[in-house]
């Protein structure tokens, strides 16, 4: 596998983007976001994404030039269309409006529609938490032909997509404490991860077309299903999450955008859309208190016996911290079959 350094991989994929037309300020927040992907440890949010991009814009599925809107305003919600642009680049947006709410309000909603892929939605609560606001944020999916991913709870066919959450609180400069997590037993892309290196996963992620549960990550992409978290017998749960996601992101969504108010999801029908809750913490009390009181729950949890083959206890987000740190230094290791598709492409566009 190649070794690549993170501005070498922003490098490539901002010349790609700029080669299929995106703007160049779309193409830088793209890159950033996918480089960052890669350096918190995410690489199926990463790299790996260039090549769906190129494709969907020359596709005609991603407008990789056109402006996120907004629908209606409140002083402290918003609702934007986004306009079939760049899912980094309509939560971009929305992030930045947020923000601007939260500071005057003590808080904001943002619900955004008609975007594309949003990259990894953690990454959007990290830049908040630096500025002391804790979040929740959600991207739901649910009916149409395309992009479902697992089947509900006790079914088959796929009706639901992956439907990531994310709730982060300020803790340090170098990373909150954070959940940021696919309401599916693994993200997609970290079975399109295996499949590039031949790999098996780890436990029984997937369900084939008629039910029966698989290791092989190349079962979701011959029509099977991903599990819910809990999989096969606590899957309840992760279902009812994934539900959940769907109501936040895509009902909002689907009663902004005019041309989805009376549709609703079927089988050709999907219904989709992200929504960004921000809270400034600093409406409740100093900053720097609510951080060391988070200091100390996380000094609490560390402080425990530890089971076999365990040799510490993590704070949710510390995996990500410790990434970037490590990464920055090593370097970022590419499996082959995405460098040789990234390499077709750059040869196809002249990106050197």
């Amino acid at each position: 596998m190649p070794t690549l350094t993170p501005e070498r991989i922003t490098q490539i994929s901002n010349d790609l983007l700029l080669a299929v037309g995106a703007s160049e300020s779309h193409a830088k927040t793209v890159s950033d976001h996918l480089t960052n992907a890669n350096l918190a440890g995410h690489d199926s949010h990463g790299f790996i994404r260039i090549i769906q991009y190129v494709r969907e814009i020359k596709e005609g599925d991603i407008n990789p030039t056109a402006e996120p809107v907004i629908l209606n305003e409140t002083s402290t919600t918003a609702q934007l269309d986004g306009k079939s642009t760049f899912g980094q680049v309509a939560m971009t947006a929305a992030l930045e409006i947020g923000k601007a709410k939260a500071r005057e309000h003590g808080l904001s909603l943002v619900n955004v529609s008609n975007h594309e892929h949003t990259g990894r939605v953690g990454t959007y609560a990290e830049a908040a938490a630096k500025e002391g606001l804790a979040s929740f944020m959600c991207s739901g999916y649910v009916g149409g032909p395309s992009l479902m991913a697992v089947a509900p709870f006790g079914g088959t066919v796929r009706k639901l997509s992956t439907n990531p959450l994310v709730i982060a609180f300020p803790y340090n400069d170098d990373g909150p404490v954070l959940l940021d997590f696919a309401t599916t037993i693994s993200a997609e892309g970290k079975l399109r991860v295996a499949r590039a290196k031949g790999a098996t996963l780890p436990d029984y992620w997937t369900i084939t077309a008629d039910g029966t549960p698989s290791n092989d990550p190349n079962t979701y992409y011959e029509g099977g299903s991903l599990l819910p978290i809990g999989g096969l017998h606590g899957g309840h749960k992760g279902y009812a999450l994934s539900f959940m996601v769907a109501l936040f992101g895509a009902v909002l969504a689907a009663v902004a955008t005019p041309d989805m108010q009376n549709a609703r999801a079927s089988s050709d029908t999907m219904l989709y859309g992200s929504t960004l809750i921000l809270i400034d913490l600093e409406r409740f009390g100093s900053l720097d208190l609510i951080k060391a009181h988070v200091e100390g729950i996380v000094s609490y949890m560390k402080d425990t016996p530890l089971r076999e083959g365990y040799t510490e206890v993590l704070y949710p987000g510390e995996f990500e911290k410790r990434n970037r740190g490590q990464r920055r230094a090593d370097g970022l290791y590419i499996e082959d079959a995405t460098w040789d598709g990234v390499q077709e492409l750059m040869a196809q566009y002249g990106v050197e």
